[in-house]
């Protein structure tokens, strides 16, 4: 999984310096944002472990890279020397400068959303950071608390790497709760305000989001944010390999398992916004988020699928753990749209494409 998540970051970064590799063929580089708020939110509804395990890969991702980052800039080691000593408007300065350089430019890129330092307090230390359009949180509305828990640990790594401190981080302000862009506050690890801030932050007791409501958006084109609707596809891998990365076995089977209610929950959506029921609503659905191909061969009594250019879809991935969450999905939506209960009877490689059997539950 850290290879996948290393390899996402790579891409990102070879985006801004003019570098784009093609990905997908006909489906292009971009998805709808919808597709990772779905695993990311139905997932932490699910597990309310998961806001915490996904604020730790992710910080742990980016600050591994973040430190790749800056030395391939030849950077200096000791930049931040004694950083703490450093006068308010310095620190500012300095922070904002490479931040805007390197870090916004990959985020704004790739259509996650348009970071920016707005203050940095030495002693304490306080860097606070805007995020406006943000991707985990657009178009998601009426919640009380923030949601961006992979963002909230993306930034507090990236800056760990900069200063190289211990940091953490929390959401004082989000856009699922009718703010008009996000802000995180990020401060020493063993700093009790802040610590005691971010516990309360990845401990959440309920989030609510209203997936079916998103959705419904994302099907209509109803535009959710300024940046659109679409996001580079390698935060989808980014986000994905961050929910599976402290137990990718296990956290599979729990995706394959969360992505299977999904699926039934939805299916009745699709039955609405297309008019009819029918298996073809799957092939629709996926292409009209830009997610994937689906060729259907249906063999009664068992359902066959044929998955091209999904963004997880690779032989070189690490096996099958990054389809689970789309397995599970095609699962619920197939046996919905049918009104049989499925289950999956295979799902391996041919090429890149992902072959899928469906059976009759006994």
């Amino acid at each position: 999984m850290d290879r996948i998540v290393d390899q996402a970051w790579t891409l990102l970064l070879a985006n801004v310096t003019n570098k784009r590799c093609i990905l997908r063929p006909s489906m292009g580089s971009e998805i709808d944002l919808y597709v990772p708020q779905s695993r990311l939110l139905y997932l932490a509804e699910s597990n309310p472990a998961m806001p915490r395990l996904l604020y730790l890969a992710s910080q742990s991702a980016a600050q591994r890279n973040a430190y790749v980052i800056v030395r391939r800039l030849s950077m200096p080691a000791d930049y931040f020397w004694k950083f703490e000593f450093w006068p308010k408007e310095r620190a500012f300065a300095t922070l904002d400068k490479i931040m805007t350089r390197v870090f916004s430019a990959i985020m704004s890129q790739a259509k996650q959303g348009t970071m920016k330092i707005e203050g940095v307090a030495v002693d304490p230390l306080r860097i606070t950071v805007s995020f406006r359009d943000c991707v985990e949180c657009a178009g998601i509305t009426g919640l009380k608390n923030g949601i961006c828990y992979y963002h909230a640990g993306t930034f507090s790594g990236i800056m760990s790497a900069l200063i190289n401190r211990d940091l953490d981080a929390f959401e004082t302000a989000c856009c699922a709760g009718g703010d008009g862009s996000c802000t995180f506050v990020i401060g020493d690890k063993n700093d009790q305000y802040v610590k005691t801030s971010h516990d309360a932050y990845v401990s959440p007791h309920k989030i609510g989001a209203d997936l079916v409501a998103r959705l419904e958006k994302s099907l209509s084109n109803a535009p959710v944010r300024a940046l659109g609707n679409m996001v580079d596809i390698n935060y989808l891998r980014l986000v994905v390999a961050s929910t599976l990365l402290a137990n990718p076995q296990l956290f599979a089977s729990t995706s394959f398992d969360v992505g299977s209610q999904l699926g039934r929950k939805l299916a009745p959506v699709l039955t609405k916004f297309y008019g009819h029921d029918g298996l073809e609503n799957i092939a629709a659905y996926y292409q009209q988020l830009h997610e994937l191909n689906v060729e259907i061969k249906e063999q009664k009594p068992n359902l066959g699928l044929v998955i091209s250019e999904s963004p997880e879809c690779s032989r070189n991935n690490a096996g099958m753990e990054m389809m689970s969450f789309l397995l599970g999905e095609l699962q619920g939506l197939a046996s919905g749209l049918t009104k049989t209960e499925l289950t999956l009877r295979e799902s391996r490689f041919e090429d890149d494409n992902l072959v899928v059997t469906f059976e009759p539950k006994v």
